[in-house]
């Protein structure tokens, strides 16, 4: 599959995407896949293959992109920064040792793309505390590569509400279907920068998960997996991810 730089092409998906949200006071329209068997979905969750000088992780959590006013990025679990620890990077900054950070759609390794700056890193801030996972589980990338077959996600403005029924669409650590599972949820409490589920999918593995795009019943998004507490799952909802969304297109205007 052919790959192309990143250009005009996602700039005029995104401001396509924000002549239909308005300013927030409009509703997104329904994505058109919704309705769709899972097969005849486009492109949506990745994996993630990060390498640094003499070790690579392969396969690692989920990721997805997201489109924002000015541009398309690939964002993923900040928590997966953990795995980083045994080679000795312990905040939020990739290291003098990093050489890459691709993803993919699991089952299609020739449809990766490789991301470019990591845009919300932090030396200062330390890897693994409570308040990144529940407050602020979101890296953020750019690309440096594009691949026509990966649909970015459009981001909904309105929280989400207690009862209502989401989906986090991802695979399993061991999971090696091509398609990703749809794991049906309910919203338990909101309490602003993260929300509480209560899985309604029985039978399905929860290792791994993380990072998968937790979206609503149009195929707007609405958080990310980021972790769970008792019998509960933990999303990431949108409140971080829109707070560096709008400084980087600040910076851009």
């Amino acid at each position: 599959m052919p790959r192309t730089a990143v250009a005009g092409r996602w700039i005029t998906v995104a401001l396509v995407a924000v002549s239909m949200q308005g300013c927030g006071s409009e509703p997104l329209e329904r994505e058109p896949w919704i309705d769709r068997p899972i097969d005849e979905w486009p492109h949506i969750a990745m994996t993630n293959q990060v390498t640094f000088k003499g070790q690579s992780y392969d396969r690692l959590g989920n990721s997805f992109l997201v489109v924002s006013r000015s541009d398309t990025f690939a964002v993923t679990v900040k928590h997966t920064f953990l795995a980083f620890r045994q080679i000795g990077l312990e905040t939020i900054d990739l290291g003098e040792d990093f050489v890459s950070w691709r993803v993919y759609p699991k089952g299609h390794p020739d449809r990766d793309m490789l991301l470019g700056e990591l845009v919300n890193a932090d030396p200062k801030e330390k890897t693994g505390e409570f308040r990144t996972l529940k407050v602020r589980d979101w890296i953020l990338f750019r690309l440096k590569e594009s691949c026509p077959d990966i649909r970015p996600l459009r981001i909904r403005e309105r929280p989400v509400e207690p009862d209502e029924i989401v989906t986090a669409v991802g695979w399993a650590r061991a999971q090696e279907t091509a398609n990703p599972t749809l794991i049906r949820m309910k919203v338990y409490r909101n309490p602003g920068p993260y929300f509480y589920v209560q899985t309604l999918t029985q039978g399905q593995d929860p290792a791994g998960r993380s990072g998968s795009p937790v979206i609503d019943e149009n195929g707007h998004l609405v958080g990310i997996v980021s972790g769970a507490e008792g019998r509960l799952g933990v999303v990431g909802s949108v409140e971080y991810l829109n707070t560096v969304l709008n400084r980087l297109d600040r910076a851009q205007e």
